[in-house]
């Protein structure tokens, strides 16, 4: 994977990173060990872990290798949560192809029938636990990651663009879902309660440092419970 990375979900535009550009790729490689292993730290440590002498250990580098690349910690800083942006909008990016494949079945189905209903309730239920169980389960170390960047994005205002960019992401698949399929009325809003509904369950995780069955029969109950009261919603407006 590149440093500077293009995807479909950011139209193109490559995230740009802020520090020494590498003209070689082995130098290219030397610097995203150096990132890779600054976001480690942040997941262990927090972002105030991140110094170039516990950077370049963690690495297994020189010092002189982390200043090289980083001017100082704040470039460093930032150049790690531009790699956790890169990292989280290609999960992003597979997730929607992996849902919009079965959704298609769903498009133009008419959702007033009971059959249409139930159909499309199993779907999300099906669809929207399979995602939290990933992220959950196998993307773990990333929502710590996210957790530290939320707070970053509240106080640097060059990772706030990147948290800005990566909520983007999440949101438009969102409301591009209520809109095209659940037909829904106001899709925006719709897919603002979803995404608070997947931070809160993904911070209970994290909080109980839990993912084992009992734990993800809670959220797929949960999220169960947000579709059956989203539903029949949606059909009062259909």
């Amino acid at each position: 994977m590149a440093l500077v990375a293009e995807t479909a979900i950011n139209k193109g535009k490559p995230l740009q990173y802020q520090g020494r550009k590498a003209s070689r790729a082995k130098s290219e490689q030397r610097r995203r060990v150096i990132l890779e292993a600054a976001l480690r730290i942040v997941v262990n440590e927090g972002v105030r872990g991140i110094r170039h002498r516990a950077v370049a250990k963690e690495a297994g580098v020189p010092l002189a290798a982390t200043t090289y690349y980083f001017k100082d910690i704040q470039e460093l800083i930032v150049d790690t949560f531009t790699l956790y942006t890169e990292k989280a909008l290609e999960v992003v990016s597979e997730f929607t192809q992996q849902f919009y494949q079965p959704m298609a079945s769903m498009a133009g189905r008419d959702i007033t029938t009971p059959e249409g209903q139930q159909a499309l309730t199993e779907f999300m239920v099906d669809q929207l636990t399979v995602y939290m169980k990933e992220q959950v389960v196998g993307q773990r170390d990333m929502l710590v990651a996210e957790q530290a960047f939320r707070y970053e994005a509240i106080v640097n205002t060059s990772i706030r663009k990147l948290a800005q960019m990566h909520r983007k992401a999440l949101f438009d698949r969102a409301a591009e879902f209520f809109r095209a399929v659940a037909q829904s009325p106001a899709p925006e809003a719709d897919a603002e309660i979803l995404l608070g509904l997947f931070h809160s369950l993904e911070y209970r995780a994290l909080l109980n440092n839990d993912s084992d069955e009992a734990e993800m029969a809670m959220i797929a109950g949960t999220l169960r419970r947000y579709v059956d009261v989203l539903v029949p919603s949606l059909l009062r407006n259909a």
